[in-house]
């Protein structure tokens, strides 16, 4: 009997292929495990890293193969050179050092802890290995800073605008539209009194035109969204509420705080959150109670029919 040894050589040996020859020919006598060759070679972490990191080229795009490929990298630096080794206190010091030494917020956090788990899973399903990122859990998010402009702020921002800057606060305000959509609004999105376009996931979202949004956009009873142009990108529209605010001596407010307050004084004049849940194109109310301003006031008095 004659052994060859038939390599699959992928960064790592994958098979060792025996053979028995025959007069007949070579038939086949065994094939060695994968778990076998893993337990006699040591599991480089790195030489796994780039095989995931290959395999990701070929799943996702070239942007979120950079992110996770970064994210995995610096994770490399905190675990044993054999992945056998890891344990979850090693990722547990990991979560640590990103909280309290380099000061990530926790969402941040929760994306390196996203990458670690799949790379983590990938290695366990491959290879057979014990997945110690199961028992990492991620991280609740820390409350948001919301910024909240109110009717009076509103105001001094109006008081110092040029024309066309105006129309850009009035719109954002009067509609509710997030910046990505303002900026890439088309005049193949206003139907007469309305604006409609796919908002976020591509949701088909239909915005009503009040009177002061309406004359924002039209002029001579013709749409004329001209005066966009100078701010279709994300930089350009934030610098202008940053200068405004300055300006207008108000703390710094972003084109989000008069989406904000768009939704608040809905809720002012009496329109049920579910309604602008809907203007604001959200697919749960949940996400809308987030928008809007606690109000202490709104439970005073609700009591009182029980003492009846």
């Amino acid at each position: 009997m004659k052994i060859i040894i038939a390599e699959n050589f992928t960064g790592l040996l994958s098979y060792v292929k025996i053979f028995a020859l025959h007069k007949s020919g070579p038939f086949w006598a065994c094939k060695m495990s994968l778990g076998i060759l893993h337990s006699r070679a040591r599991m480089s972490i790195r030489t796994l890293i780039r095989r995931w990191v290959a395999r990701n080229r070929q799943v996702f795009s070239p942007g979120t193969c950079k992110v996770y490929s970064g994210a995995i990298w610096r994770f490399a630096d905190f675990i044993p050179t054999d992945i056998r080794n890891l344990q979850v206190e090693h990722i547990e010091r990991y979560v640590a050092h990103l909280l309290e030494k380099e000061g990530l917020k926790r969402r941040s956090v929760n994306s390196h802890i996203g990458v670690i788990k799949s790379f983590c899973k990938w290695c366990s399903e491959t290879f057979e290995i014990q997945n110690e990122a199961v028992k990492i859990k991620v991280l609740k998010y820390d409350p948001p800073k919301r910024r909240f402009i109110n009717e009076e702020e509103y105001q001094k921002v109006l008081a110092v605008c040029s024309d066309g800057e105006g129309r850009v606060i009035k719109l954002l305000y009067h509609t509710g539209l997030r910046a990505a959509e303002l900026q890439s609004l088309q005049l193949s999105n206003i139907h007469d009194r309305s604006i409609r376009f796919s908002g976020k996931g591509r949701k088909e979202r239909t915005v009503p035109l009040n009177q002061t949004a309406y004359d924002c956009i039209y002029q001579n009873g013709k749409p004329n969204i001209k005066f966009l142009e100078s701010y279709r990108s994300r930089n350009k529209l934030y610098a202008l509420c940053r200068r405004l605010s300055i300006r207008a001596g108000i703390p710094v407010a972003g084109p989000h705080a008069y989406r904000r307050v768009f939704g608040n004084q809905l809720r002012n004049k009496g329109v049920d959150i579910y309604k602008i849940s809907k203007l604001y194109g959200h697919a749960e109310i949940k996400t809308t109670e987030l928008y809007l301003a606690e109000r202490p006031d709104e439970l005073k008095g609700l009591t009182d029919c029980l003492d009846k």
